[in-house]
């Protein structure tokens, strides 16, 4: 699995990016990879920051990772 990112042009020239959450699958036919949507997050520009922040942070909880925020202001250090 992995966040996809899709970009589409409009007709005034801007451009929006799409999240969408995929895997790839083997067409049975085929057997090429086709990538198959398991849940679009929609507009990139639309999106709350901090529930795929949440959303990072509970899967890494069950992978026993860390995430930090890379927006996130930052603490200072102690002194030592």
């Amino acid at each position: 699995m992995y966040l996809r990112t899709t970009k589409r042009k409009n007709r005034d020239g801007s451009v929006v990016t799409y999240y969408q959450l995929a895997h790839n699958v083997r067409h049975p036919e085929t057997n090429q990879p086709t990538a198959s949507v398991i849940h679009n997050f929609g507009r990139a520009d639309q999106l709350d920051h901090q529930q795929l922040v949440r959303l990072c942070q509970s899967i890494a909880r069950v992978c026993e990772l860390k995430v930090t925020d890379p927006l996130q202001a930052s603490e200072p250090s102690p002194e030592t």
